[in-house]
């Protein structure tokens, strides 16, 4: 995971969000790359709600973009957040190695 998350490409418009490899991820910048990256998600999955069922009921597009946006969050949150405040410590030597 860290290995990829060191990727520029894969931090491509949001790059100035990446802290350094040091620091720790903290909930504010992990919100802000959950409503960049998620946002896209978001807009993604409300154009294929519509050209599937080809009806624009804004509540639904709005509670699906809503689901979008959490279940990324909860995702980065188990995944991107951990590994990387986990390595953040590492080599701040924070924590023991072992």
């Amino acid at each position: 995971m860290n290995a990829l998350s060191d990727q520029d490409w894969a931090w491509w418009p949001l790059l100035s969000l990446r802290p350094l490899r040091e620091q720790a991820l903290s909930h504010a910048r992990l919100l802000q790359i959950v409503l960049g990256f998620g946002g896209v998600c978001a807009c993604f999955s409300v154009l294929l709600y519509w050209l599937l069922f080809d009806t624009p009921d804004w509540l639904v597009a709005a509670s699906l973009a809503g689901v979008t946006v959490a279940l990324f969050y909860a995702a980065a949150r188990l995944t991107l957040y951990r590994s990387w405040n986990r390595r953040a410590a590492r080599l701040r030597s924070d924590v023991d190695p072992l």
